[in-house]
Formats: C-alpha cells, sequence, structure tokens
C-alpha cells in the first residue's frame, strides 16, 4: 500500500496484511528494541485489591503473568501472543457498587480507577436502555497499540485483533465455567466505551466486552476503595512512534456506527456443510476427554514448535483438536450476536496413522480431501510457504488453517477487526487442546497465505487461510521457568 493514506485504499491494505504480510512496512522499517514499552501497563500510585475467587480464576487463565522464563526472563501469560507482545488489556466494571478497575496482570490485583458511573457508561457504549440488567462483572479488553506496534509496525493492525481474539477466547470459556455464563460484545460505540475507561481511542481502545454470570440489580458493596488521588500511567518508551496508514485503518474501524444487540442473542445459522461423501474421505474417532478449564492444562501451554520430533500423532488427537476447535466458533457466534463472522478449518495431515497424508477440509468429525488432496510432499511444501526458518513445519504431526472470507472482511476496518477477533478465538482453541491431549504447537500469522489457499483449493476471496498452527509431539525444551503466584 502506498504510504500515503488514503480512506478508498484500507480495503487493498487489509487485503495485504494476509496475502503479503511482508509488504505492511516501508522498506528498511526496524524495530527499535532499545526503546520498547514495558511488558505490562505501568501504573504509579492508586488503591488496589487483590483479585479473588472466580475472578481471580478467570484472569489468572487469561492475562496474568504466570511465569517467568530463561534466559531472557521472559514474562509468561497463560495465553499465547505474537512476539510474546501481550497488548491485550483488562478492565473491569463491578456493576453492583458501580466501580471500574484495571487488571494488573503481574499482580493479580485490580487497581481503582477514576470514573463517572461507569456502568451507566457501560450501558451508553453498549446502546442498552437505562436500566437494562447486566451480570456483577463485565470485563472490557482493549489493545494497547504501541505494545505491538513497536516491534511489527502496521502489520500489528492485524495481530494485535488476534492477540485479543485470544484472550477473548480463553475468557469465554472460564467465565461460561467460574460465573456460570457469559456473554461477549464486538459490536458497541467505541468512543463511549474508551470515555468511561478514561483511555484515549488512539493509543488504546476497546475490541470487546464480555459479561460474567447472571444479571443482576445495581447496587452493592466495594470491594476497592475509590483513587485518591488517581494512578499515573509510567512509560518506558521516550518516544512513541505513530504511523498515519495504521491510525487511518484504526480510525475507520472505530469510527463504525454501533447497533443495540441483546447480550448473548444468537446469530443466524451458519450455512450447513454439504452432506456428500467424496472419495477418500476419513471418519476421525471419538475426541478425547479434555478439560480446557484445568489450570495445570492452561499454565502447561507453550508455544513449542522448535522441539518438533517428527514422531506421529494419533486420530485421536487430531479429531479432539480439531473439535475442541469448532467447538470455541460455536460458542463465541452463540453468544455473540450476528456481528461475529464464520471460522471454518482446514488441516494439513503429515504424521497421523490411518490417515493419509494430504491436505483436508474439516466437517463434524470428518476430514474430505480438497485442492491437492493426497499429497506426500506437503511437509517441505509447508515449509515453503513460511517467511521465516525459526520452526521445521516438516516435523509437525498435522498443521490447522483457520479459514475465513476475505471479500467479508474487506467491507470495512471493523468487519476486519471483528474477522481477526474470531481468528484468535480459534487459534486459542487449536493450541490449547493440543497442551490437552499433550502434543506441542506453534501458531503463525506470517506466511504465504495464497500459496496455501492454493493447496486447499480455497479461492482467495469467499474464503482464504487466516493462521497457521503446527501441532506436534515435542521434546522437553532447556529455558527455566519460575512460577509467579499471586500475593
Amino acid at each position: 500500500m502506498s504510504r500515503t493514506p488514503s480512506p478508498d485504499r484500507i480495503a487493498e491494505h487489509l487485503r495485504l496484511l494476509r496475502e503479503d504480510p511482508q509488504s505492511a512496512n516501508p522498506p528498511g522499517w526496524r524495530a527499535d528494541f532499545s526503546d520498547g514499552p514495558w511488558p505490562v501497563k505501568v501504573h504509579q500510585g492508586g488503591e488496589r485489591a487483590p483479585a479473588t475467587g472466580a475472578l481471580a480464576r478467570v484472569l489468572r487463565g487469561t492475562v496474568a503473568v504466570t511465569a517467568v522464563r530463561g534466559p531472557t526472563k521472559t514474562l509468561r501469560r497463560a495465553v499465547p501472543s505474537g512476539g510474546a507482545m501481550h497488548p491485550t488489556e483488562a478492565y473491569v466494571v463491578l456493576t453492583g457498587s458501580d466501580r471500574l478497575c484495571h487488571v494488573d496482570p503481574y499482580r493479580l490485583e485490580l487497581l481503582a480507577l477514576p470514573g463517572d458511573s461507569p456502568t451507566r457508561r457501560l450501558r451508553e457504549g453498549l446502546c442498552l436502555a437505562a436500566d437494562a440488567p447486566l451480570p456483577a462483572v463485565v470485563l472490557l479488553l482493549t489493545s494497547r497499540f504501541w505494545k505491538n506496534f513497536y516491534k511489527y509496525g502496521d502489520f500489528s493492525y492485524r495481530l494485535g485483533a488476534v492477540d485479543a481474539g485470544v484472550v477473548l477466547g480463553r475468557l469465554l470459556r472460564l467465565a461460561g465455567s467460574e460465573f456460570g455464563a457469559a456473554w461477549v460484545r464486538t459490536d458497541f460505540a467505541d468512543d463511549a466505551l474508551n470515555d468511561c475507561l478514561g483511555v484515549n481511542g488512539r493509543d488504546e481502545s476497546v475490541y470487546a466486552v464480555v459479561g460474567c454470570g447472571p444479571t443482576v440489580a445495581t447496587g452493592g458493596t466495594d470491594v476497592i476503595g475509590r483513587p485518591a488521588p488517581p494512578p499515573r500511567v509510567v512509560e518506558r518508551s521516550r518516544r512513541i512512534k505513530r504511523s498515519p496508514v495504521f491510525d487511518m485503518v484504526h480510525a475507520s474501524a472505530r469510527s463504525a456506527p454501533a447497533r443495540a444487540v441483546a447480550a448473548g442473542a444468537p446469530p443466524a445459522a451458519p450455512v450447513a456443510a454439504s452432506g456428500a461423501v467424496r472419495a477418500g474421505t476419513v471418519e476421525l474417532p471419538p475426541s478425547l476427554a479434555v478439560d480446557l478449564t484445568d489450570e495445570d492444562v492452561i499454565v502447561r501451554r507453550r508455544s513449542g514448535g522448535r522441539q518438533f520430533t517428527g514422531r506421529p500423532a494419533s486420530p485421536a488427537q487430531l479429531a479432539t483438536v480439531l473439535g475442541q476447535a469448532a467447538t470455541a466458533i460455536t460458542t463465541l457466534r452463540r453468544r455473540g450476536g450476528p456481528t461475529l463472522p464464520e471460522i471454518t478449518f482446514c488441516t494439513a495431515v503429515h504424521r497421523v496413522p490411518g490417515v493419509p497424508a494430504g491436505w483436508y477440509s474439516y466437517h463434524n468429525g470428518r476430514l474430505v480431501p480438497v485442492g491437492r488432496g493426497p499429497d506426500p510432499d506437503l511437509g517441505p511444501y509447508l515449509q515453503g510457504a513460511l517467511f521465516g526458518s525459526s520452526v521445521n513445519a516438516e516435523l509437525a504431526a498435522f498443521t490447522v488453517h483457520t479459514v475465513g472470507s476475505p471479500r467479508q472482511a474487506g467491507r470495512s476496518a471493523r468487519h476486519y477487526r471483528t474477522q481477526q477477533l474470531a481468528v484468535g478465538v480459534a487459534m486459542e482453541a487449536v493450541v490449547l487442546a493440543a497442551t490437552a491431549v499433550g502434543l506441542g504447537n506453534h501458531p503463525f500469522l506470517g506466511f504465504d497465505a495464497p500459496a496455501i489457499d492454493a493447496a486447499y483449493g480455497l479461492d482467495g476471496q469467499g474464503s482464504g487461510a487466516q493462521a497457521q498452527i503446527c501441532v506436534g509431539v515435542v521434546r522437553t525444551g532447556s529455558e527455566w521457568e519460575v512460577t509467579v503466584r499471586s500475593r
């Protein structure tokens, strides 16, 4: 895309973020690692209280720092993030006591923030009636742009939305388990919600809202005092760079008109997959029994692509990973209303006994050969489609690709952002299910999407590969890790 912003070229820029991500930034663009941001959003001062009970368990499994890994002393969280940047911040509105807090991910504390009637302003931002009931706990996910932009530049518009989707997917599952119910909204008045949180919308902006638990009447007891004086944000970076292209695309998404949508309203039913059985179709066995809310599974997840061994995975492991991913998207659309897009799944099978190596589309426990079909050379093809050589994709047991409609996403920057949130939800389910069945994984956004489209026979318009997750048996890594526990 031309470096001179032009609103009529937004669709082209969004297309290139998938098809040619290496062109997102101008020639010679480099990250200044010496002037990068803090690994967490740092506040100075303010009143704090530890997160407790169901909320603490949900936060620990999503945004909280769970470990420090060496030798680079990287702060690990329970969810994956591109480059371990973790640009997604979490805020909590406690509607019973009409309080607003920021989640400190390192200390697992709630930091009281100033704000006049956050519950009322939350309703206004969601386009709800003034007396509409809300759950006692509402979580708002924002993207803090500099956390990603300093390293990835304009490509971070896509990466940040996917990262927020990863957190969203985990949050929906854990909130549903811990609070008994959860709903999500991605269609809202951005400026109203940003104003509610005290963020300017230009450097940090709301991407998703999650209601946790049944609706309740307002009024209750404070769990944390009101801030006096209010906390101050402390930055590490001396200079925060801006991009006219990024700002233009984000402003376009942010200005999209919101519609009043009942929380949790079901979307229109997706079009069912064809029931015809194609030659070479593989019926997968039943999925394994796994619990994706198990804290031991959650904290064990890591990107282990460098440790792939080339050993096979079982058909039941493959069935479990794909089945859990499909369930996550079904849950997202059921709880999120009609604005959320459909995501489907394809898989390139390398080493799964009983499944010939080849390219498949997944439909309700069935693998249907597509595109290149049976392909003993798919390993080198996949490796050649990667933009880097840090992971040997040929040694994975199978590779999952999330598939969405580039044409639909290209309708507007807001459509694109929402689709990438859904891509993140799908990615989170794949990597966590892989962990639950004892497999390693490595997700990618940087790959040759048109080449992968061609391998599956996708047209790149109505359907196109959005993300790639290599899954396989891994050996134990050599890095040390120290667990971080809340006080």
